[in-house]
């Protein structure tokens, strides 16, 4: 079983590396098209090259699901809600191959080539572990994907700060993508998937409204974006907290106590 997993996760990961290293050396066309939302004027443009990143992130998700299949809860039937298991590979796929042709420098590009070559195959062997909540190493797991989560988040934010594009439609990008990230964090809690999911959408509709404040203020992006991660750890916290029914005085307590000093810190050493 174990000689399966790693060959069938070395074949994806080996073929989204190399479709991702094609991405990099290849120019891709742009049409663009006037579209106006709430009364102001957007120029959409479909880059070819976002299509490759779609079809990329597919592939990611599908090879995700034939890995995740190997293990003996889903070949019981007893694995469900295979989506959320999708989420951070996805993601850092999207990551990747949005990111990486548009590097300042090949060093640059092929540092975050090798780096997606470490982390993505670390994401989906995490996904595999924690499938049983009572198997040996599943809290380690947990933990590592708990950081790769927060480190998409900031990786996200960034982008998003150093984007040019129209400000609802970051405010978009950051609903959707902090939406799901606090999916796949509060999915960990194991409560009612509903409820799971109407906390991840208030935590992406409070980060996609910050962004669009944000937008406003003149800050550098890195400062930004440690902002924007400090809030979104602070909202997925207190929603896990809510979820958990342990919501009380002493949490809150303890969430504005780090909110306070990570706003500090940020305030007196930020970028």
């Amino acid at each position: 079983m174990f000689l399966m997993f790693y060959r069938r996760l070395s074949v994806v990961v080996s073929v989204i590396l190399l479709c991702l290293a094609l991405s990099m050396v290849v120019e891709w066309p742009t049409e663009a098209w006037p579209i106006a939302a709430l009364g102001s004027p957007l120029a959409a443009r479909l880059f070819q090259a976002w299509l490759a990143a779609v079809l990329l992130t597919g592939m990611a998700c599908s090879g995700t699901v034939s890995i995740l299949r190997l293990h003996p809860l889903a070949q019981k039937g007893q694995l469900s809600h295979t989506f959320v298991f999708w989420i951070l590979p996805a993601l850092a796929t999207l990551l990747a191959a949005v990111l990486l042709p548009r590097a300042s420098s090949p060093i640059h590009a092929l540092g975050g080539l090798a780096g997606t070559g470490i982390a993505l195959p670390l994401i989906i062997a995490g996904e595999y572990r924690t499938i049983d909540p009572h198997a040996k190493g599943h809290q380690i797991a947990r933990f590592g994907l708990n950081f790769a989560a927060y480190a998409i988040a900031l990786v996200l934010f960034t982008a998003i700060r150093q984007s040019r594009a129209h400000e609802l439609l970051l405010a978009l990008a950051t609903l959707g993508g902090s939406g799901l990230l606090a999916l796949d964090l509060l999915y960990a809690a194991r409560q009612n998937l509903k409820q799971t999911g109407l906390h991840a959408l208030i935590v992406g509709l409070v980060m996609g409204e910050i962004v669009l404040a944000l937008s406003h203020v003149r800050m550098s992006n890195l400062t930004a974006a440690i902002l924007l991660l400090l809030i979104f750890y602070l909202g997925t916290g207190l929603a896990r907290q809510g979820l958990l029914g342990s919501l009380g005085r002493r949490v809150l307590i303890e969430f504005a106590a780090v909110a306070l000093i990570g706003l500090v810190l940020l305030l007196r050493y930020g970028p």
